[in-house]
C-alpha cells in the first residue's frame, strides 16, 4: 500500500511541477483597487493614522514648514500592471469624525483648520501619489494639548474600483507630540 501511495505522489508531483512555465512568477495577478495606503499603518485593523506616528526621525510622517505641518497621505493602485491614469475625490466624512473623536476623547478638526485638495491624479504607468492634509501652524498651537481628528477618504475614481476597507482613514493627531 505504501509502495502504491508514493508512486502516485510521485506522479502528481511531476504533473505539478510540468505544469509551472517560466515566468509564472512575473505575471499580473490580483485585483486593481484604489486606497489610501496610510489606512493600513496599524495593519488595516483601525484604519488609524497617528501624527506623529512615534519619536525619532524615522518615524515622523509630517513635514513642519513656516506656516503648516503638512501630514504625508496617498493614493495607491493595487495589482502588478503599470495601469492608465486615473483621478479619485478626496473627501472629508464628517459623520466618521465625529464617532472617531469620541472614541478617542478627541475634538474634530474645524476645517478653518486644514486644508486637502478635492482631487488626486495618478498618471499613466504609475499607481500611486502622494497628497497633504495641510494643518495651520498657527491654529494647532492654540489646540495644545488636545488630540485632533479628522477622516479622509476616496470617492469616484474615474478607472478603477475603490477598496471598500481601504478607502478612508482616521487620521488622529496627538498636538503636543508635533513639538511645535
Amino acid at each position: 500500500m505504501r509502495k502504491i501511495i508514493f508512486s502516485v505522489m510521485t506522479v502528481i508531483s511531476l504533473f505539478a511541477l510540468a505544469s509551472c512555465a517560466k515566468g509564472d512568477g512575473d505575471k499580473d495577478y490580483g485585483v486593481e483597487k484604489v486606497y489610501i495606503p496610510q489606512s493600513m499603518a496599524d495593519g488595516g485593523i483601525t484604519n488609524v493614522y497617528n501624527v506623529p506616528s512615534g519619536e525619532g526621525e524615522y518615524t515622523y510622517n509630517f513635514q513642519i514648514t513656516d506656516e503648516t505641518v503638512e501630514v504625508f497621505l496617498g493614493v495607491l493602485r493595487s495589482g502588478k500592471q503599470a495601469g492608465e491614469a486615473f483621478t479619485v475625490d478626496v473627501v472629508v466624512n464628517e459623520e466618521s469624525s465625529a464617532a472617531m473623536a469620541t472614541r478617542y476623547n478627541a475634538e474634530v478638526m474645524d476645517p478653518g483648520l486644514y486644508t486637502l485638495p478635492e482631487q488626486v491624479s495618478v498618471a499613466a504607468g504609475t499607481n500611486s501619489k502622494t497628497f497633504h492634509l495641510s494643518l495651520n501652524k498657527a491654529a494647532l498651537k492654540e489646540k495644545a494639548g488636545k488630540k485632533l481628528v479628522l477622516c479622509v477618504g476616496l470617492a469616484n475614481c474615474t478607472a478603477y474600483e475603490i477598496s471598500e476597507k481601504a478607502s478612508e482613514v482616521t487620521v488622529l493627531v496627538t498636538v503636543n507630540a508635533l513639538n511645535l
